[in-house]
């Protein structure tokens, strides 16, 4: 699902998303054909629970007449009586749009079986997933800067054209969801990076000649790889041209940094003089990006149209509380509420995804954005403990980072209702709420060279030309 998410537009074409949500199901049996006991907290199966719960309330027949007397609902009787549709005495349901309700259902069950698919991982094949995700996401960025560099005549790149705007889109159809993927994955690389490169050997030694050798150790490969993608996640990001994009990559540098400067290595191999380094490191890489965001942000119609989406929006959630008009009801209601100057567009999102779902589920959506929230703070309190950090620590605060980037960026857009940054996002959860206590364990690989040490017999007698059982053999004598 990882490679799958992003290479059909994000996966909104309808054949995308059924493969999605079959992969969703598949994933779902695979982890509940085996139980285990403690695969989430109390409070994230309440949250799953209503969750999925939500949407089967507004599916659930109710009398008609009580549905009608719900806030918003007595135009849209009246239109089906009208039509001939009411029956008068029936049941209906509180969804305006069952239809649509039932495609969001639906829709739920790919970020549900993602989350848990991740918590019932080893943390060893989470690391390995962690690196297909930024993977996938250099190679989204990689697409991206050869998008922005092609002229009108080159060909299409995975079916996308750039004939009238040239910005970095990879394969998605907005550059502010790339711009959201790419932000996803940018403190994790960064948190690898920074703890590879204060990794030491037991010899801790400085001087120019052991940070050669480190560069040339394995170590010190994986440190400047994982550098090498947080740069280009970041140039991925510039070159989207997403002003949202470009000042969140700020701010997550920003937070990554303080968030990190103080392990370096994992438990700040380099004292206060490394804090201090990559404090300033940080930054000044991100008063560097002030420049460019005002050079290569750019805002297209839809940005300057926000506002009044967000008043209209407000006053659809004023006309249908307490309950909202369903889940995934907003492209079918939403043009009852929408003003004249924006009469030439179909708005079939709000560009704010909690003001969307206030619109759709009223404050029963409001509890649970709430509910949500409550879970990820209460998960830092056990994630940030401790002074020394393992790497799999680092990429769980990494993911955390990641969800709080994707979370902002969505009150000014819709990311969450993007099937691939969904699946991301929910993956970074599963990593993010994760017991801190599990480790993967350390590998234990098959000696290649013999064994050196002496048998049992061997130290018993000591023969001529044989040293003493206590004695250390000299190999050049041997």
């Amino acid at each position: 699902m990882l490679i799958f998410a992003p290479l059909f537009r994000s996966g909104q074409p309808p054949l995308a998303l059924l493969v999605l949500q079959l992969l969703a199901v598949a994933l779902l049996l695979l982890v509940l054909w085996r139980p285990r006991a403690g695969l989430v907290s109390p409070g994230e199966a309440l949250a799953l629970a209503l969750l999925l719960v939500l949407p089967l309330l507004y599916l659930f027949p109710v009398p008609e007449a009580l549905s009608t007397w719900l806030p918003g609902r007595a135009p849209y009787a009246e239109a089906r009586s009208l039509l001939g549709d009411g029956s008068g005495g029936g049941l209906a349901p509180v969804s305006l749009v069952p239809r649509e309700t039932e495609a969001a259902l639906l829709f739920l069950l790919i970020p549900i079986g993602v989350f848990l698919g991740t918590r019932a991982l080893t943390p060893r094949h989470a690391m390995a997933l962690v690196a297909v995700l930024l993977s996938m996401a250099a190679f989204q960025a990689l697409l991206g800067l050869l998008q922005f560099g092609s002229g009108k005549g080159s060909p299409e790149l995975l079916g996308i054209s750039l004939a009238e705007v040239r910005v970095a889109l990879g394969t998605y159809t907005n550059q502010n969801h790339l711009a959201g993927l790419l932000n996803m994955a940018l403190p994790m690389a960064l948190g690898l990076m920074i703890f590879f490169i204060g990794r030491r050997g037991r010899d801790d030694r400085v001087g120019w000649r052991v940070g050669v050798a480190f560069v040339a150790s394995l170590r010190g490969h994986k440190a400047l790889m994982y550098g090498a993608i947080a740069l280009l996640l970041l140039l991925g990001v510039i070159f989207t041209r997403s002003r949202a994009g470009i000042a969140l990559a700020m701010l997550g540098v920003l937070v990554a940094t303080v968030a990190f400067a103080r392990r370096i290595g994992g438990s700040n191999v380099y004292g206060a003089t490394g804090t201090v380094v990559a404090l300033a490191l940080g930054v000044g890489i991100a008063i560097g990006l002030v420049p460019v965001l005002d050079r290569f942000s750019v805002e297209g119609a839809i940005a300057d149209a926000r506002w009044p989406i967000f008043s209209a929006t407000l006053a659809g959630i004023g006309t249908f509380l307490p309950l909202g008009s369903g889940p995934g009801n907003y492209p079918e209601v939403f043009p009852a509420f929408q003003p004249g100057e924006l009469g030439r567009w179909f708005i079939n999102r709000a560009h704010n995804d909690y003001l969307e779902w206030l619109f759709e589920g009223g404050l029963l959506a409001g509890a649970l954005i709430v509910l949500f929230a409550v879970l990820y703070l209460r998960q830092w309190a056990r994630v940030w403990p401790g002074e020394a950090w393992s790497r799999s620590r680092f990429v769980q605060v990494g993911a955390g980072i990641g969800l709080l980037l994707l979370a902002l960026h969505s009150l000014v857009d819709y990311n969450l209702h993007i099937a691939a940054n969904v699946v991301y996002f929910a993956f970074l959860a599963g990593l993010f709420f994760a017991d801190p206590a599990q480790e993967p364990a350390p590998v234990r690989r098959r000696r290649r060279t013999p064994d050196l040490a002496p048998s049992d017999d061997e130290t018993l007698s000591a023969g001529p030309g044989r040293p003493a059982p206590d004695q250390i053999p000299n190999p050049f004598l041997d």
